[in-house]
């Protein structure tokens, strides 16, 4: 099951001028390396469109222990994928599962580039008994867990809950096993995402934390290896807390005026590039979780 978590995965894919991504996805690994407490380099894999491949890999700040990896996207989907006809968003999703999948990662933590590293944590962090300390939401909450238990073949409890979003951490054993049941015997599950995503235009037909959830449900294994939500809920680790993360503008204000030294509530923080708040902003305000 969970030995540990020494391997992270970071989808990008740079916009038209790709200046703020470079940055934010720069202070990630910048804060990583401040954080990451394990006497072993913590390993980020970056996958990227091939135009943007070298383009980080000239960027990305350099730290003694973060070993950082930037792969172009086709090294792992062929041209005549489908995987690069999906919305950038779908296409993240992917990357999220298929890729540890396919090179055998074991516990990896699942990264985006608004996250930023608040927390000191190890490979050990997010382990107990074997299993992850990953984080959770109620499935009442998003419209996808109805949707993918239909077509994964799962009951749908609305009172249950399920892996929450990114960052999170996850086995490459469920992710592989969630691509199986999705396109069995295929190299590429693409083609069977994008004929779920056909029949749910307008609404999100899937995510990759509702995949992984409710395959392992249906087949019995996810709580093997990821501890219960109601430990990860009270527990004193945490991914993230909502308390500090900015998902919209307004929230940033009152946000930086916490005081150097606040308790974050978890090792990661999220700031939302649409919240559009200027990178060094950003960091003055990260900055005052250090200690």
């Amino acid at each position: 099951m969970f030995s540990d978590v020494r391997q992270a995965i970071l989808p990008l894919a740079l916009r038209r001028k790709g200046r703020d991504d470079l940055e934010r996805a720069g202070f990630l690994v910048e804060s990583l390396g401040r954080h990451w407490r394990d006497p072993q380099p913590l390993e980020l894999l970056i996958v990227a469109p091939p135009r943007d491949v070298q383009r980080l890999r000239m960027a990305m700040p350099r730290a003694a222990n973060v070993e950082v990896t930037v792969r172009t996207e086709s090294d792992f989907f062929t041209a005549f994928s489908p995987f690069h006809v999906m919305p950038g968003w779908f296409r993240q999703q992917v990357i999220k599962l298929h890729i540890p999948a396919r090179l055998g990662f074991g516990g990896y933590l699942t990264l985006d580039s608004d996250i930023v590293c608040v927390g000191d944590f190890d490979a050990r962090t997010f382990v107990r008994d074997g299993r992850a300390l990953s984080r959770w939401e109620p499935k009442s909450g998003q419209d996808w867990w109805r949707h993918v238990a239909g077509v994964v073949g799962v009951p749908y409890d609305r009172h249950g809950h399920g892996l929450s979003v990114t960052p999170n951490i996850l086995h490459g054993d469920l992710a592989a096993q969630a691509l199986a049941h999705v396109a069995p015997g295929a190299a590429d599950p693409t083609a069977s995402l994008c004929r779920w995503m056909a029949r749910k235009l307008g609404s999100v037909a899937w995510t990759e934390y509702s995949l992984y959830t409710s395959v392992a449900e249906l087949k019995g294994n996810l709580l093997a290896y990821h501890q219960h939500w109601d430990t990860c809920y009270g527990g004193d680790v945490h991914l993230f807390s909502d308390r500090s993360c900015v998902w919209e503008a307004h929230d940033f204000d009152g946000l930086a005026a916490l005081p150097h030294g606040s308790d974050p509530g978890g090792k990661f923080i999220v700031v939302q590039s649409h919240a559009r708040i200027p990178i060094e902003r950003v960091r003055s305000y990260c900055l005052r979780f250090a200690g």
